[in-house]
């Protein structure tokens, strides 16, 4: 489709209801969405149904062939896992068509919600019920089949590995340390595949119980520990609480025992592949559908990454101070665009708050603080390589450099100094509302 103004897509939805269901379009409401969505109140002989459209993210934005993710879809279906009614697949534009639902989509909450808590330990059960579907079943679904020990525990890992090369612009050394650790302590003695959902846990609920589960974009085949890791990531944006119980959950329910070293590899890889697949993304796409939102996934993600690690091979990280922010003669023009921003409307759908607002604190954070990390990240990496580069950017490409030829003989102060350098940056996002930006890595036992 070339034509993607909201006028020709509409047009489209209108022809794919009255080719497919005979009906006529009463009503069309896009979403404030990641992904572009509608929903869709139209008359058919049986009667009046909501529709919802769920499309692509977008050139640059996309992760998983959209096509693929319908076809998981109707797979969980056919197997009696609830998910939303499928319709059918919408050519142009491009888009799966399935009930829009009034249940509730979970967006966190569950560390403080029992009810909800006690969903998502259902939720396990479910998981459990789709590693048991046969992956025969999901190879006439489209998806790729590991065969080897290797294939099974980097399935993901590929996935994120070949987004981030294709998009890396520049030197990224915390990157090119975790994609080294990662391919030198692959877990070759796991030789079992299954149905992966990749992005647990996201599902609809009527307050009491689970309805339907969605957005499975990322569904793969691999191993069942990295299903567990992803139910850790979600934890740090969209609060679930109680991660060991869950995984006890799981446990009863799937007949399986958790390998915890495996757990832990899986943990690393999850978190790592939101940097490897957002970084692009923030360099050069203007503008983006909601940068800062996507940056808090990449230093958050970085940091819970970062802290698993530390975690595996016993080092321990220093608490980073708070920065001071300095006053420059920008100062007053970016705190005054603050204000102005402040009055904008709050937003609908799923953005945390207005993107001209949340850019507008980055920036003027960047402005207090920006120099000053600059300046301690240089220093740190001077203390490492042995000199001292000339600007952050010589500095980033020294310590890549560094990282590539000597990375394995000095991983305690590469984890240390990747470690500070994240939790600085982060401080860059201050008065985002986000739980990512302070919610740290939650314990699975």
């Amino acid at each position: 489709m070339t034509d993607t103004s909201e006028a020709t897509i509409r047009a489209g939805i209108a022809r794919w209801v009255e080719k497919r269901l005979s009906g006529t379009v009463r009503d069309i409401v896009r979403l404030e969405r990641w992904r572009p969505s509608w929903n869709v109140a139209a008359e058919t002989p049986v009667g009046e149904i909501k529709l919802h459209f769920r499309s692509d993210r977008g050139t640059g934005l996309e992760t998983r062939p959209l096509r693929a993710e319908y076809e998981v879809l109707r797979l969980l279906d056919e197997e009696g896992v609830p998910v939303p009614k499928i319709y059918g697949w919408c050519e142009d534009p491009e888009a799966i068509v399935m009930a829009a639902l009034d249940d509730h989509p979970f967006h966190g909450g569950a560390d403080i919600d029992p009810a909800l808590h006690a969903m998502i330990e259902a939720y396990m059960a479910i998981l459990a019920r789709i590693h048991c579907i046969d992956t025969a079943k999901a190879a006439a679904a489209g998806l790729a089949i590991p065969k080897t020990a290797e294939d099974i525990a980097l399935a993901y890992f590929r996935l994120a590995d070949a987004a981030y090369l294709k998009g890396k612009a520049g030197p990224e050394p915390m990157i090119e340390f975790f994609r080294s650790w990662i391919t030198r302590n692959v877990p070759m003695h796991r030789t079992r595949a299954v149905l992966l959902v990749a992005d647990a846990p996201q599902f609809f609920h009527d307050g009491t119980a689970i309805t339907a589960i969605y957005d499975l974009e990322m569904a793969h085949v691999g191993d069942p520990m990295m299903d567990l890791a992803s139910i850790r990531v979600r934890d740090i944006n969209e609060p679930i609480g109680g991660i060991a119980t869950l995984i006890e959950a799981y446990r009863i329910a799937s007949g399986e025992p958790i390998d915890w070293s495996v757990l832990q590899f899986h943990t690393i890889v999850s978190f790592m592949a939101v940097p490897m697949m957002t970084g692009a993304t923030l360099r050069g796409m203007h503008p983006h559908p909601a940068f800062v939102e996507y940056l808090s996934w990449d230093l958050g993600a970085s940091r819970a990454a970062i802290e698993t690690l530390a975690e595996v091979q016993g080092i321990a990280l220093d608490p980073v101070a708070s920065l001071t922010p300095q006053l420059t003669r920008h100062g007053e023009a970016l705190a005054d665009l603050v204000a102005v921003a402040e009055k904008q409307r709050p937003p609908d759908g799923l953005l945390r708050e207005d993107r001209v607002l949340s850019l507008a604190r980055y920036a003027k954070r960047a402005d207090e603080i920006g120099p000053a990390i600059d300046r301690l990240e240089i220093a740190e990496i001077a203390s490492l390589i042995g000199h001292t580069p000339g600007s952050i950017e010589e500095a980033h490409a020294a310590l890549e450099a560094f990282v590539l030829a000597q990375g394995e003989r000095h991983e305690a102060a590469l984890i240390r100094l990747f470690h500070a350098s994240t939790m600085r940056r982060l401080q860059l996002l201050e008065g985002y509302p986000g739980p990512i930006v302070t919610r740290g890595l939650g314990k699975a036992r």
